[in-house]
């Protein structure tokens, strides 16, 4: 029997790039944001070349981070970055660097239609709700989003990646999110939209898991135990488990 459901975020239940641009064009926005706050500064950096070394770090940090590789967190990234070119940022810097990156991605966001309608039927149904999200961004901006989209009452654990130092599909963050929830591997599932990380993890650990399907992450050779196209097909599918 079902006793919980676990979730991912971006492209599960909220829609970070609603008009599907490849990965480094969709950050590209928040890096300019944070770049002109360090110009504005006084900080002498070569713009484009800057740039460059940020996006080959960050996918470098990000697939390391995936494997087990160790942690990946925006604020340590921009400080590096500019380390790398001999500008040292104080506490304050990074952190309104950290914000500055952070607001025209979070500004685009939006919650799926029947987001808010199916973590309400599965709470009607008495399901513990959990969340799992890889993340670079401070956990604390990802929950005040998620209280803007009326997300955050159903849920009874949230784990962000870079709080906690542990990445999809790494057996460790999903173990933390079942012994929060006080649930079996057997009598939860996750549901996510990235196959690689979200589905291999969770049944690496003995969840089931459900792909979200998703044209830019299919699912290849995973094997999901179920796929659904909307978070609505949800409910139905867990009361036949």
């Amino acid at each position: 029997m079902i006793h919980a459901v676990i979730f991912d975020l971006g492209g599960t239940l909220l829609e970070f790039n609603p008009q599907h641009l490849p990965w480094m064009e969709w950050e590209r926005e928040g890096m300019d944001a944070a770049l002109a706050y360090l110009l504005e500064r006084g900080h002498i950096l070569p713009t484009a070349e800057f740039t460059e070394h940020f996006f080959g770090s960050l996918r470098d940090r990000w697939d390391r981070a995936t494997k087990g590789g160790g942690n990946l967190r925006l604020q340590d990234l921009l400080c590096e970055s500019c380390a790398a070119y001999e500008v040292i940022l104080t506490a304050d810097e990074i952190a309104a660097a950290t914000a500055r990156y952070i607001a025209p991605i979070d500004a685009r966001v939006v919650v799926y239609d029947d987001t808010l309608g199916t973590l309400d039927a599965l709470r009607h149904h008495g399901l513990k709700i959990g969340l799992i999200s890889n993340t670079m961004w401070p956990g604390e901006f990802h929950r005040q989003e998620m209280a803007r989209a009326g997300l955050l009452p159903y849920f009874d654990h949230i784990l962000f990646s870079s709080d906690v130092g542990i990445w999809k599909p790494q057996p460790g963050i999903y173990q933390l999110c079942l012994e929060a929830l006080d649930v079996s591997p057997a009598e939860t599932v996750f549901v996510g939209d990235m196959p690689e990380h979200d589905i291999v993890g969770a049944q690496r650990v003995g969840m089931r898991g459900i792909y979200k399907r998703n044209d830019g992450n299919l699912p290849g050779a995973v094997c999901p135990d179920a796929e659904i196209s909307h978070l609505a097909e949800l409910p139905a599918l867990i009361e036949r488990w």
